[in-house]
């Protein structure tokens, strides 16, 4: 016989004890079921279909009122579940039951499965055409915005690992993520959100981020935070399969980017642009490995690596920019290009390319540093000399410096795509000797921004067809007479008389030392249209005798000498107008860069007063007066230069601030202030 003494004795089931065990059965089954909408992705139906099978059976368990209910956070939950599971039991029954009637529209894109919709939203990158299809429906806004819409571009800063942490767990989200921007740490981060989102400093971060908890970002080891943060970061790059552009501005890290780059060539194969602005990037190889030694083990430990064998090359990148700052965070005594050269010569396919080299603020004082200034810029010789691509269109190297004129007459020859060039490189004294291009080279350049010499060995080097060449920037005339020149640089009369035979439309100077300078220049360009004469060079005691915010006293003879130029439109470097405080901005115009006339609104407040409804500005007698001799000068200007435009404002050329002539029917000019707006380059 069976023993039971070991048995509990069976108490009586009362009613007090079958609610009791209800309630415990229904707080148990609601604490498995998350009732945050995020938690549930709308790809995983047979996940959904579990969780609103598990929520239905919850209900007979309740207590009370509370029975067959649901709670508001549940009514919701099942309306997103039963939106998930609807698609597939839909075309299922209608695949099953072959004597359904056909209808025609299920065809359409709305009626596909939401995991066919979310990949074909994974093929729209820009965020406009996101906005445009999750405008049309409420099912296509239910995928569009959560999952692609809010994580195309990511711009925040490399110590936010909830960022990180988020990607990380969800590797759907990670997919959608095509434009990542890395801001310096410096950034200001103010705000009740901590700066997420915010205009003032430009974080866009997603809101599931901003949902879910932050305390990943607090740790007590200060030492290993950095390690902490490279690891998530890098985690969160190799689950990011569909980037397509990385911007990385983190100057104040000991993170550099060339820690970064392996888990790109690794995962992000799809990148198209990259732009690097960190000090780091231009330091030596022997700095490197003397800090790298200088690490203790555990840290490096730490730091997450990609285990798989990195990509031989990146097939789809198209843009490359390298830039140092004037912090002295990073800098280095004697900078170069290797770590540069080394990401280069994995982007086979490259078009664009730019490298900017800026000096510490530590070495930009005093005499010895400006000895020294030329020997502390990279050296370019080698990335010259070796490197090549097929399809470059467009270089800007700026402030570097090369043995001889070799490397870069090598460089020219070889790559006849260019059609932008942008080029301030210091040849040393002992290798220096004039540039010499082989026949045909350059035959698509358009832009050219160089020192007088470069440009003077282009438009002189022979062409079967004519150059493009429209737009020259860079160089300045040395005046002193038309044939006076050196060793190192050209007479600026052998420079114009070539410069006569190129049909260029657009010159941009640094500067000039007299007025007969700037009348051999418009001799030499009868067909120009945008001209910026740059500044004045060595004429600071006339320029102390002028009151501040004064235009020139030689108006007339400027009005004489623009005259001769027949098609011009806009004309900088030159203050034609007196400084009046009360005139206000009377209209706008839209620009695409500093130079560029767009839309402008049809305001026709005279001299661009903001005009006030009910009143009157009042203006004093100087600024009477000087409104006068505005007008004056522009109806000269207006009658010398029939299609000018376009002038400098009394303020600085930054100001945003242009002055506009507009004509009246009966040819009688007059003046308006208007403002620059810039366009941005950020998606929508």
């Amino acid at each position: 016989m069976p023993s039971t003494g070991s048995r509990k004795p069976s108490l009586p089931l009362t009613s007090a004890t079958i609610r009791s065990r209800a309630r415990k059965a229904g707080e148990q089954t609601q604490h498995h079921i998350s009732t945050n909408l995020s938690a549930h992705p709308r790809t995983d139906p047979i996940s959904a279909f579990n969780v609103l099978f598990k929520l239905f059976a919850s209900l007979p368990g309740r207590v009370g009122g509370c029975k067959y209910k649901f709670t508001p956070a549940e009514h919701t939950l099942s309306l997103h579940l039963l939106s998930i599971v609807e698609p597939y039991t839909f075309h299922g029954v209608r695949a099953l039951d072959a004597s359904s009637p056909k209808i025609t529209r299920v065809s359409g894109l709305v009626y596909q499965p939401t995991e066919i919709l979310d990949a074909i939203m994974s093929h729209v990158d820009t965020k406009r055409d996101l906005l445009h299809v999750g405008l049309c429906c409420k099912q296509l806004h239910s995928i569009v915005f959560p999952r692609h819409f809010e994580y195309r571009l990511i711009r925040c800063k490399v110590s936010s690992i909830s960022v990180w942490s988020h990607l990380v767990i969800h590797k759907s989200l990670a997919r959608n993520v095509r434009r990542l921007e890395i801001l310096d740490e410096r950034c200001l981060s103010s705000g009740s959100n901590g700066g997420r989102n915010d205009p003032n400093n430009g974080m866009v971060i997603p809101k599931g981020v901003l949902e879910g908890d932050t305390d990943l970002e607090s740790t007590d080891d200060e030492l290993g935070m950095h390690n902490k943060q490279e690891r998530y970061f890098a985690a969160a790059l190799m689950r990011m399969t569909g980037l397509r552009e990385f911007k990385w501005a983190c100057n104040h890290s000991p993170i550099s980017v060339q820690h970064i780059w392996p888990v790109l060539m690794a995962r992000c194969v799809t990148l198209q642009m990259v732009e690097i602005c960190d000090n780091l990037i231009f330091a030596s190889q022997v700095d490197g490995n003397n800090n790298s030694d200088s690490g203790s083990e555990g840290e490096v430990a730490t730091v997450s690596r990609p285990k798989r064998k990195a990509h031989a090359a990146l097939s789809e990148m198209t843009s490359v920019v390298f830039r140092s700052t004037a912090h002295s965070y990073g800098s280095s005594k004697h900078p170069d290009l290797s770590r540069i050269s080394h990401i280069l010569n994995q982007c086979p396919h490259l078009k664009n390319l730019e490298i900017t080299y800026t000096s510490s603020r530590a070495s930009n004082g005093g005499a010895t540093a400006q000895q020294t200034a030329s020997s502390s810029r990279p050296s370019v010789d080698e990335l010259l000399m070796y490197s090549r691509w097929t399809n470059l269109t467009s270089v800007m190297l700026t402030n570097l410096r090369c043995g001889s004129t070799a490397p870069p007459a090598a460089f020219l020859s070889a790559h006849r795509t260019l059609e932008v060039l942008h080029l301030d490189i210091n040849v040393g004294a002992a290798g220096f000797r004039a540039i010499e291009l082989p026949d045909d080279s350059l035959p698509n350049l358009r832009e050219i921004k160089a020192p007088k010499d470069m440009v003077n060995a282009i438009i002189t080097c022979p062409s079967t067809h004519p150059r493009p060449l429209e737009t020259i920037k860079g160089f300045k005339l040395a005046g002193g007479g038309s044939n006076t020149g050196s060793h190192r640089t050209v007479s600026d009369g052998v420079f114009l008389g070539n410069l006569r035979r190129v049909p260029v439309r657009r010159i941009e100077m640094i500067g000039w030392h007299d007025m007969d300078d700037n009348k051999r220049l418009v001799a030499a360009i009868p067909g120009v249209t945008h001209l910026d004469i740059g500044k004045r060079i060595g004429s600071r005691e006339k320029e102390r005798a002028v009151a501040p915010g004064g235009p020139v006293t030689n108006m007339a003879e400027w009005a004489e000498l623009l005259s001769a130029l027949p098609e011009l439109t806009a004309v900088h470097g030159i203050k034609f107008f007196y400084e009046v405080a009360a005139v206000g901005v009377a209209g706008n115009i839209s620009a695409a860069g500093p130079t560029c006339i767009g839309e402008h609104s049809n305001n026709r407040s005279d001299h661009g007063v903001g005009a006030i409804p009910g009143k009157t500005p009042q203006l004093s007698m100087m600024e009477r007066s000087r409104m006068r001799k505005n007008d004056e000068i522009a109806g000269v200007l207006a009658w010398k230069c029939s299609k000018l435009r376009r002038v400098d404002h009394w303020e600085c050329p930054e100001g945003g601030k242009v002055i506009v002539l507009l004509r009246d029917e009966c040819g009688k000019g007059r003046w308006e202030v208007r403002r620059l707006i810039y366009k941005s380059r950020v998606q929508l």
